[in-house]
């Protein structure tokens, strides 16, 4: 494990030489994409029964999606052709007819709408007329609308590559109790948070993006990003963007500023200040294998100033019919409370990929450098099996950890940080997925990796000496960790529900696997999502959805451990029970 970022470039660069000896059929094409509900839900075994023009009528070949929605062809000859899409309880739906060239992949999103969703004829949130089952999608994939019922055109794909549209929240969260955390800038815990993006298109290969972050609770920030993206054809896409933002806790009604603030008046008057510059691009070789990489660097002004330096890069290779490999290394970690998906389904990180956490007159700066690599496979129709393993370095402390001691006389709390050797964590994740019945997914994920504890107390101490060598007795261990999730669509109402439950083999005082978890769970609990669309009805040409969004995160365990002392407790805060609830809105 020493050399295990190493080793995953090599293995990049390994699978990254597969699809030469892959590829069959010279001159032929293909025939790829995915099948999806009107609200984005990938729908697995629809019947895609593929019709070449020149024998009318005569089926040459049916392809079944997998549990992704995804389909794939074996070589076609090149020619005309035409779709048709068949999934019991939707609508069917027959393609127009477009060319498939030889040596090249032709991709289609192809969405279903549902008979009760037909009859009542709801207007989709992404702008998708009631009779379009097919538009483009953000790899310029071909466009189907404006068909009779059933039947659908195509559209040029290129031509409309790009639509102006937008997506914005806004969240208050509020906790249980009066305890004292680590006020990590991605989203408060206490307080009003909003993230929003709004897509321009220049051309029919060129769009702005302007990105951003507001927040106001236990600390206050806000960040903004303005993107320029160039997309040439559907197998290529590039960004260029710059961001600024300034953070703060410091200011009138400030939760943590009464309690751990200096003295000093002028302590932080200015704040965190942060540049960013970010160049990412995105190419697919006929669908085989995708490659993304990119760059950032932010520059943080905090009295003194610091720069940090990403380079990411990711490679999935389809080896073959559902098999997939996947090696990455990226700084961003992507989670619910930093992103924002775009009407296309198109997701945009909002937050910077430096940890920074706020503390009192303080502030903690971290590089997390996450490495993976992972191979899936589809074990049955309805059923995927993911293993990876994984590596996670640190440059900096990483995520603090609050420390409340009580005695009779008093209470106070404070931060301990850990160092870069405390903060380092490798493990191996095993995943299962599975679709039980329809509307119902499933999945369990069990990880065996490092964690940060506590140990090495052998005998009563006192309050002040544990807590004045704290550090000392930080230890890693080996975590066992199961998490279980149920992902729930309920069809007349189209509410979606996710119910998760974390169980770990001890209670870490850093989360396992950190990256994966994008509900920032970080601890043993049953945590709850729901999510309510609404309908937006049409407004001077724009239409749009507003949805509902209430999360319940760590019910039943908070991750506090009390550690009894001869004259005191010592209180261990990680993360709080906490309710969010917030309003979002689709518009195009």
């Amino acid at each position: 494990m020493k050399y295990f970022s190493r080793f995953l470039i090599y293995c990049g660069l390994l699978i990254f030489t597969l699809p030469a000896a892959a590829e069959s059929g010279k001159g032929n094409g293909r025939i790829a994409g995915k099948i999806l509900s009107v609200s984005g839900n990938p729908l697995h075994d629809a019947v895609v029964r593929i019709f070449r023009e020149v024998e009318e009528g005569e089926t040459l070949t049916i392809a079944k999606t997998d549990g992704r929605g995804m389909f794939r062809s074996p070589g076609l000859a090149p020619g005309v052709y035409h779709l048709q899409v068949l999934r019991h309880g939707y609508q069917p739906v027959k393609t127009g007819k477009f060319i498939v060239d030889p040596d090249r992949t032709t991709s289609f999103d192809i969405m279903l709408q549902e008979f009760l969703g037909f009859i009542y004829k709801e207007d989709d949130p992404r702008n998708w007329d009631p009779r379009t089952v097919m538009r483009s999608t953000s790899d310029r994939r071909m466009i189907f609308r404006n068909g009779k019922p059933g039947e659908v055109q195509i559209g040029e794909g290129s031509a409309e590559a790009f639509h102006r549209g937008g997506w914005m929240s806004i969240a208050s969260s509020t906790t249980s109790e009066n305890v004292l955390y680590p006020v990590p800038t991605q989203m408060s815990q206490t307080g009003v948070s909003s993230n929003f993006a709004f897509a321009e298109p220049l051309s029919r290969r060129s769009r702005m993006i302007l990105s951003g972050q507001v927040d106001y609770g236990a600390g206050s920030f806000w960040r903004l990003r303005n993107t320029y993206n160039y997309r040439p054809d559907r197998d290529h896409d590039y960004r260029l963007s710059v961001g600024y933002g300034r953070m703060n806790v410091n200011y009138p009604g400030s939760r943590i500023s009464s309690q751990l603030l200096a003295d000093e008046p002028n302590v932080r008057k200015s704040g965190v200040q942060t540049l960013a510059f970010g160049l990412e691009g995105n190419s697919n070789f006929m669908d085989l294998v995708s490659v993304k990489y990119g760059f950032d660097y932010s520059r943080l002004h905090y009295g003194s100033s610091r720069s940090f330096y990403y380079p990411s890069i990711e490679i999935v290779v389809n080896a073959a019919a559902g098999w997939s490999i996947k090696t990455s290394m990226s700084s961003r970690r992507v989670g619910d409370s930093g992103s924002v998906v775009l009407p296309d389904g198109e997701v945009l990180y909002v937050s910077e990929p430096t940890l920074i956490t706020m503390y009192g007159d303080e502030i903690s700066m971290s590089r997390i450098a996450h490495s993976e690599i992972s191979t899936e496979k589809e074990i049955a129709p309805d059923t995927t099996l993911e293993l990876a393993f994984y590596q996670d370095r640190m440059q900096g402390p990483g995520l603090p950890l609050m420390v409340t001691t009580i005695t009779p006389s008093e209470q106070q709390s404070q931060i301990v940080e850990m160092n870069e050797d405390q903060s380092r964590q490798r493990g191996v994740r095993v995943t299962i997925r599975q679709k039980l019945i329809e509307n119902l997914d499933g999945s369990v994920s069990y990880v065996f990796g490092d964690s940060m504890g506590i140990g090495g107390v052998e005998e009563p101490v006192t309050v002040e000496s544990l807590n004045n060598n704290l550090s000392s007795h930080l230890q890693q261990r080996n975590q066992h960790s199961i998490t279980g999730r149920l992902a729930a669509t309920l069809p007349m109402t189209r509410t979606k529900v996710l119910a998760t439950l974390r169980w770990y083999s001890g209670n870490p005082l850093t989360p396992v696997d950190w990256f994966s978890d994008r509900m920032d769970i970080g601890t043993k609990s049953a945590n709850f999502e729901l999510r309510q669309p609404i309908p937006f009805p049409e407004f001077m040409g724009t239409a749009g959805r507003w949805e509902v969004t209430i999360d319940l995160r760590n019910l039943f365990n908070q991750g506090r451990e009390v550690l009894p002392m001869k004259d005191g407790e010592l209180v261990l805060n990680r993360n709080p029970r906490s309710m969010r609830f917030g309003l979002s809105l689709r518009f195009e």
